[in-house]
């Protein structure tokens, strides 16, 4: 009979405590700092962030496109892991795998920084300015890294983005069919992004843009997460891969990251970017460094 009222006791502690709504948990961050760590919940210098990126041989960092200051600041961290004695291996969202020819000439001077933009098509496949990211690729360039390319092609994505499923390759159609379209928190993340269709194809439903739209967001995260397997598995001792996409792709560790871990249990560390303001509130999970700009 005790045991049967301590039963009754916690079960309902316990049903009294679900119903208690759990507090979003945040990191509240101060000025000065730059680059501030969740994991310890602490502000790092940059030389103590280069010492702890020691331990790992993939980082992920994520990217506000429009930011050169935010990109300078990346250079500086690549500079800093290269000095350090590592050869940064770069793989980058904006590039594709079928451009790795043209970005190896480019790294390797064997054609100049006007013929890789020409070759790139930069002018008129992105919308943001090279200069904003050429001090990235001239610190890559400077320490005899690699640049990679890890993302889909356009008629790639469009295939895809279409349904276009006959007019795929069988490589490209075995890719389609591994897509995971359930992972429900990241559902829950993207949503907000997505919801307004901002480019409704004719007679389509809002249902099914925002379907249209998730699934190549899954199809981004998941080819870029493939292609960094493939970089990773090729690394020497003393390479590092950095990952570089846009921070939707990596924050949380919903996007790339996610999909990467399912191929390996290696240790793999994010870092995402946010904008200096007096205080900043960095909510839980976030991801392990925040670098502030």
């Amino acid at each position: 009979m005790k045991n049967l009222i301590k039963i009754i006791i916690l079960a309902s502690f316990l049903t009294s405590c679900s119903s208690i709504k759990a507090p979003t948990l945040t990191f509240n961050v101060n000025e000065p700092c730059t680059i501030y760590s969740l994991k310890s919940a602490e502000c790092k210098t940059k030389k103590e962030l280069i010492k702890e990126l020691r331990d790992y041989k993939v980082i992920f960092i994520g990217d506000h496109h429009d930011s050169i200051d935010l990109h300078q600041d990346v250079a500086s961290i690549i500079n800093a892991i290269s000095k350090d004695g590592y050869k940064v291996i770069l793989a980058n969202e904006w590039f594709t795998p079928a451009q790795n020819t043209t970005l190896h000439k480019f790294v390797n001077s064997d054609i100049n920084e006007s013929m890789f933009v020409k070759e790139i098509n930069w002018s008129k496949k992105l919308r943001y300015s090279y200069n904003s990211f050429k001090p990235i690729y001239d610190t890559v360039k400077k320490n005899n890294g690699k640049l990679k390319g890890i993302n889909l092609s356009k008629n790639e994505r469009k295939k895809i983005s279409s349904l276009k499923l006959k007019q795929m390759s069988k490589e490209e159609l075995n890719f389609y069919n591994s897509l995971d379209l359930n992972v429900s928190t990241h559902k829950q993340m993207i949503s907000p992004y997505i919801s307004h269709c901002h480019a409704p194809l004719k007679g389509e439903s809002l249902e099914e843009c925002t379907l249209r739209m998730y699934r190549v967001q899954v199809a981004w995260d998941s080819k870029m997460a493939d292609e960094s397997y493939k970089l990773y598995k090729k690394l020497k001792k003393d390479e590092k891969l950095i990952v570089f996409a846009g921070s939707m792709h990596i924050i949380n560790r919903l996007g790339i990251p996610l999909r990467f871990a399912r191929y390996t249990s290696t240790p793999t560390i994010t870092i995402i970017p946010a904008q200096k303001e007096k205080n900043i509130t960095i909510p839980l999970g976030t991801s392990d460094y925040i670098l502030i700009y």
